[in-house]
């Protein structure tokens, strides 16, 4: 029997048969959980399926069907938020609709929404519609209609259809009043239930990095400028998952834009509330923020980390891209967060236009000099170019020829195992003026032995630090992950 106000969401596998992913598939899709959380506080039931989390566990794709069947809904939607996720997105739909013909299934999420177009004419057989940017109010309109009619019997503003349709999503504009969301509405339980990410903004970043996908999402998701959760909301988040056995937290998003100021509210809205959690981690460019602001972040929880996007060392690659570098301020920023008790992770790319042996000279040297203060090099990979970015639009203008221009292309994330992705060049999404898919890869890969033949560098800064950050970890991650 139909449950006539059920709604299943749908993490996807990279692909069914897919067993070692270049990319990590274990995360939870906060779009996913928002939107959970958005139907339940609107009368709807909701269900969560986490297909990578189940197949981990040892169930297979004959337990999916059980369960999806099982849930018998009224609308399925999935999320395809990241590119490696492309085609067990689709495979989910396919599965889904040839078990259920007569439920609607959606896709969502950042990575559907820059195909939208082109995933519902491919797939228009299995895929009612792609939601578009921001999904709440898409969504809700299709679960209602469906609950009172069965069929979407109206166009809903936000979603691409077979039959077209352009029209921006509405957008919640108070983004306060959106619910919480919890991790417990998709199961099974995650392989670290004591981690989660924190949602703190939406809408497009105000930098304009060439390569960053970030503004591109911001502006295709509706909103007109980036807008931030208050201090009250972002710990009203964390309280809630920390009482389902959440203590860990990462703010992955462009929270780093408020600066000082933002991070301080919330460092005093922590410790007012006395919520304490065990580790607090942010992302930022090195120059979003003083001594003042790691002091505060250092204030709030047990453990304070910050990963800096540094991406290059090169004043030339930085100034081709339109990024804010000074090699002085780099250093100085990992060296104040050190100074406050803040553990400092360093994040490095390769294959940005622009890259030649000078500018990899630098880059090495900048990795070297952040090293000696403290900083800790955690990530290194090529640049993946997404549609619609500046370098997209008009590469001959930044020296690149893009290798990957539509979904099915960006599919090969799906495909690559992660040896592959790490030593083959088969995933890299362009070459430059002088620079092939090969040297591309190479690049990554000598980034990568580099930090490995200098990380006593930060280890014997840390014997006599006072602070004691996970250091073993780091030379596996740098030469076996691909991003």
């Amino acid at each position: 029997m139909v449950q006539r106000n059920r709604v299943l969401f749908i993490q996807p596998p990279t692909a069914f048969s897919q067993t070692s992913p270049c990319l990590d598939d274990k995360q939870f899709g906060l779009g996913l959980l928002a939107n959970a959380a958005w139907l339940e506080a609107n009368g709807f039931e909701v269900r969560g399926l986490h297909v990578p989390l189940a197949l981990h566990y040892g169930f297979d794709e004959e337990d999916v069907k059980a369960f999806i069947l099982k849930e018998n809904p009224i609308v399925i939607a999935i999320g395809l938020n990241w590119v490696h996720f492309s085609i067990g997105a689709l495979e989910v739909a396919h599965l889904a609709k040839t078990l259920l013909p007569h439920v609607p299934v959606y896709i969502g999420g950042q990575h559907a929404t820059m195909f939208a177009e082109e995933i519902v004419r491919s797939n228009a057989l299995s895929v009612d519609g792609v939601i578009r940017g921001e999904a709440e109010h898409p969504l809700l309109s299709i679960c209602q209609q469906v609950a009172e009619a069965g069929k979407v019997t109206k166009v809903v503003p936000g979603v691409v259809t077979c039959t077209g349709n352009n029209e921006a999503p509405q957008v919640q504009e108070n983004m306060d009043e959106l619910p919480v969301y919890r991790y417990s509405v998709l199961k099974p339980r995650s392989l670290r239930p004591d981690a989660g990410a924190i949602s703190t903004t939406r809408g497009a970043c105000p930098f304009q990095c060439a390569w960053c996908v970030e503004p591109v999402i911001g502006r295709l998701q509706g909103r007109r400028k980036l807008m931030f959760h208050s201090a009250k909301r972002i710990v009203d988040q964390i309280e809630v998952l920390m009482g389902e056995g959440v203590s860990r937290f990462t703010i992955q998003d462009n929270f780093f834009v408020g600066g000082n100021a933002k991070l301080i509210e919330l460092s005093e809205e922590l410790i007012c509330r006395d919520i304490h959690p065990d580790h607090l981690n942010i992302f930022a460019h090195p120059e979003s923020y003083s001594y003042e602001g790691y002091a505060s972040l250092s204030a709030c929880c047990e453990l304070a980390s910050v990963d800096f996007g540094v991406e290059t060392g090169s004043y030339k690659v930085a100034k081709i891209n339109n990024r804010h570098f000074d090699r002085e301020e780099v250093v100085l920023s990992v060296s104040e967060a050190v100074r406050a008790n803040v553990e400092p992770f360093t994040w490095w790319m390769a294959g940005l236009p622009g890259e030649d042996e000078t500018a990899l000279c630098d880059t090495e040297r900048l990795i070297l000099d952040t090293m000696k203060v403290g900083g800790i090099p955690r990530w290194v990979s090529p640049m993946i170019l997404f549609p619609h970015t500046p370098i997209h639009e008009d590469p001959a203008r930044f020296g690149v020829e893009p290798r990957f221009k539509n979904f099915q292309d960006y599919s090969k994330f799906s495909q690559a195992t992660l040896a592959e992705a790490v030593l083959f060049s088969d995933t890299i999404t362009h070459k430059s003026t002088g620079c092939s898919y090969e040297d591309i890869c190479n690049a990554s890969q000598r980034l990568r032995k580099f930090i490995a033949q200098h990380l006593h560098v930060v280890e014997e800064f840390y014997e006599t630090s006072g602070m004691n950050p996970d250091l073993k970890s780091v030379e596996s991650r740098i030469l076996q992950s691909f991003f």
